[in-house]
């Protein structure tokens, strides 16, 4: 009850003390109590109001399906007639039912959910959230509407709170992309066929003008008071440094193929299973910042966890690129073993790329290109080798994408760097 209502039981109040009225006196005490209660609801109707969101899982593979709980309590002994939440969530991912969701931005869509709580009562809706677009996507921030069961006044609540939900690249087998699953890259003859392995350490020798200065086994320098350095067993293995070309144009005026960018982005991944699942070493790097403000950048290493580290810094990928690949390739190659195998997937082949792959091979990589979307090569790079993915992976990954025009907004929260 505003302004006006107050005034009218002031005036009927009154009215009722000059007339000394009963009747007119009730009416004015029950108009205002009436008001009383409205104002309090209203005050206090969402204290003790609290909001929270859930999934059974915060990361999700390709197609995979996780459960999202909304949890509204309320802790007072007052009810509350109705209660409406409005979650701001992303269009992208499947959601069911979605009956109560509403669109009112291209990336964005509110869902809308009505309660009734009674004295300390929670309720828990339930949802089903598929991962059908590879990101890391925000749930949230979500307001509260709550008002009097006369509907005189309303009262809002902001909740900030946002939760993530990251949804890894679309995984291939290497036949599905049209590649050898034994030697994809075809076999490369290296001038340094066995490459020293610096987790398998088989003794000490003299410092010589050249060794790596990380490599000094200081104990024994200590015991015999002059440097000495590391000696490493032979490792066939080569590690694998897979470099993902998010530019899917040669000029930045034609904008973006976002089918064509996330299957360079799939394919990457994929790639780096097969190494994990070889027991190689193997690191992605990209054109592409993260969420957090860093650049895509997984150094080498054979660790447990290092496909994790990928796949999470590839779904934290923006998808837009901030440099040329030709200037991460120039960057990375000073700190990658000699004779690493580089692997770059790219839509795109510059004259300056060209160069820049040829000069990888003259000093000493492994260097293979990917080409996407139809790429060709008129003329061979010398020592590079050249293979095209399947059209038919890249028709699936387009097929998927037909509903993924938008680019995916900065979450509230910043991502967690991967380690490496």
């Amino acid at each position: 009850m505003g302004r006006t209502g107050w005034m009218a039981a002031v005036v009927i109040l009154v009215l009722a003390l000059f007339t000394r009225n009963s009747l007119i006196f009730t009416m004015a005490l029950i108009l205002g109590l009436l008001g009383l209660v409205v104002w309090l609801w209203s005050r206090y109707s969402l204290s003790e109001v609290t909001y929270h969101r859930r999934f059974s899982v915060e990361r999700l593979f390709f197609g995979e399906e996780t459960d999202l709980r909304l949890e509204v309590t309320n802790a007072k002994p007052l009810p509350l007639a109705w209660l409406r939440c409005e979650d701001d969530i992303p269009t992208a991912l499947d959601l069911k039912p979605d009956e109560r969701a509403r669109h009112f931005l291209p990336s964005r869509r509110v869902l809308v959910n009505l309660f009734s709580l009674g004295l300390y009562q929670r309720v828990i809706r339930r949802y089903t959230v598929t991962g059908t677009q590879r990101g890391a996507w925000r749930f949230g921030p979500v307001q509260l509407v709550c008002g009097d069961i006369f509907g005189f006044r309303s009262q809002f609540k902001d909740f900030s709170d946002t939760t993530l939900l990251l949804v890894y690249p679309r995984l291939y087998t290497l036949p599905e992309l049209g590649l050898d699953a034994r030697h994809p890259f075809g076999d490369y003859q290296s001038r340094n066929r066995l490459i020293d392995d610096p987790l398998r350490v088989s003794g000490v020798r003299e410092y010589l003008p050249g060794d790596n200065f990380r490599h000094i086994h200081w104990k024994a320098t200590a015991r015999r008071q002059e440097l000495q350095t590391k000696q490493f067993e032979p490792s066939a293995s080569r590690p694998l440094a897979i470099f993902i070309n998010i530019r899917t144009f040669n000029h930045r005026f034609e904008g973006i193929d976002p089918a064509l960018r996330e299957f360079a982005i799939s394919a990457g991944a994929s790639l780096a299973r097969w190494a994990q699942l070889r027991g190689d070493a193997f690191g992605v790097f990209a054109n592409s910042m993260m969420y957090a403000g860093q650049r895509v950048r997984i150094l080498p290493g054979a660790h447990p966890r290092q496909l994790t580290r990928v796949l999470e810094a590839l779904a934290y990928c923006v998808g837009v690129p901030h440099t040329t690949i030709e200037r991460v390739l120039l960057q990375e190659a000073d700190h990658l073993r000699n004779g690493t195998s580089i692997v770059l997937i790219s839509a795109t082949l510059s004259d300056n790329l060209r160069r820049v792959l040829a000069d990888l091979h003259r000093r000493g990589f492994a260097v293979t290109l990917l080409g996407i979307g139809g790429l060709t090569l008129e003329r061979a790079i010398p020592g590079v080798t050249f293979q095209q993915l399947s059209e038919q992976a890249l028709s699936e990954q387009a097929l998927s994408d037909l509903s993924f025009e938008a680019e995916q907004e900065m979450p509230e929260v910043e991502a967690p760097v991967p380690a490496g």
